[in-house]
């Protein structure tokens, strides 16, 4: 009896406990992992600053980055860090010269958390031509030379270097200077923007803008248009017999491409040989490659026709130097004219100390030949009416006394 109680006393016990399950939810813990989102992806490794140097460092690190939301935090921190963050900010963005470049502006926030602060930064950047880490350091003036020379020739729009050294090169005479000893291989000189991060700094990064009249793939093709004119201008005048002649005929060669106008344009040679259109000066310089390309002495000049800045050549044919106005010339639908100093003066000017001599060439007349003297003929003084017959000489008197 006692056996049958404890069995019934354990079934309700079992039935007692299978309720209380279904009644009483469990407890449980989920784990996932984080999910960040758009602004966190932005978010750099937290990174721990202790004085105003390393704050400093932090500020840097984050815009090399590239990171527009950034957290800082400043643990047992030398300084005062309300006061150091607008200031270390403030040089990063206009004094330090990756900010100065990159930066567009700057926010921060700085809150006391229990026993550290935690600075938040966010960074707008502006549209660089150039990425940070595509930057070219240079040390010194020759090798930021031959970096813009490579840029022009590549017909590069842009070119941003980071300068160490001092003082401020002129970007401008440098263009012009390359641009014009590489007529021949340069279809056009670009208008030139220099800007410095931060401006007169010994330490800047220099973002030079070239503005070009044409793309690249068209102004190569100019290029390509300039060489095979030069080409067939030296064809034309090759087997001239000397010097002199062959400046006529590669006058002709010009003077029958195009009827001349004159006008300036951004690409002077290739407007000059292939177009019909020129100044003074792309028409001297057009001129100068025509020579050299034919082997004739040739010198560009640049000097004043009146009141006006004007350009010319010097020519020595055939040994005599001689100025020629090419651009006068064709526009006046004539021939070449050999022009020598005393024809030029009263309209050109020019700095004579630094040129050569083109003095008149001097004709030499050919000496009268010598006449054989003829011998005297015999004359008769019958036949010579002027001749008188000789008188004898009387003989003295015989002396009456002898």
């Amino acid at each position: 009896m006692k056996r049958r109680l404890l069995t019934v006393l354990f079934a309700l016990l079992l039935l007692l406990l299978c309720g209380c399950a279904a009644l009483v939810p469990s407890e449980y813990t989920l784990v996932t992992p984080h999910n960040p989102g758009t602004k966190t992806e932005q978010q750099s490794d937290v990174l721990t600053v202790s004085n105003y140097k390393t704050l400093k460092n932090a500020l840097r690190s984050l815009v090399q980055n590239g990171v527009e939301h950034g957290v800082l935090h400043a643990s047992q921190y030398d300084g005062d860090i309300e006061t150091d963050l607008p200031q270390a900010a403030y040089e990063i963005a206009r004094v330090d010269p990756i900010g100065a470049y990159a930066i567009d502006y700057i926010t921060h926030d700085c809150t006391l958390i229990v026993t550290y602060y935690e600075i938040c930064v966010d960074i707008t950047f502006r549209d660089m031509l150039t990425p940070l880490d595509e930057i070219e350091y240079v040390g010194g003036e020759t090798e930021a030379n031959r970096l813009i020379c490579s840029a022009l020739e590549n017909y590069d729009d842009h070119l941003t270097l980071y300068a160490t050294y001092p003082g401020k090169p002129d970007y401008e005479q440098l263009v012009e200077t390359y641009c014009t000893e590489h007529l021949k291989d340069h279809a056009a000189q670009p208008a030139l923007t220099v800007t410095s991060y931060p401006a007169d700094a010994r330490n800047r990064i220099v973002e030079l803008v070239f503005d070009y009249p044409a793309g690249k793939a068209e102004l190569q093709e100019m290029q390509q248009d300039v060489a095979e004119s030069l080409r067939a201008a030296e064809i034309y005048v090759r087997y001239c017999a000397n010097e002199t002649e062959k400046a006529s005929l590669l006058f002709t060669y010009l003077a029958e491409r195009f009827p001349y106008e004159q006008g300036q344009t951004r690409t002077p040679v290739y407007s000059a040989l292939c177009q019909g259109i020129a100044d003074s000066e792309s028409m001297a310089q057009s001129w100068q490659l025509l020579c050299d390309e034919a082997g004739l002495t040739c010198r560009t000049v640049s000097g004043m026709r009146g009141s006006e800045s004007y350009w010319w050549n010097i020519m020595e044919l055939d040994g005599v130097s001689c100025h020629v106005d090419i651009l006068r010339d064709l526009l006046n639908h004539g021939t070449l004219r050999l022009r020598y100093d005393e024809d030029m003066v009263g309209e050109y000017y020019w700095d004579a100390a630094q040129l050569p001599v083109c003095p008149s060439p001097v004709i030499e007349e050919e000496p009268a030949q010598p006449t054989e003297e003829q011998p005297e003929e015999p004359t008769d003084p019958a036949q010579d009416p002027d001749s008188q017959p000789e008188q004898p000489t009387p003989e003295p008197d015989p002396d009456p006394e002898a």
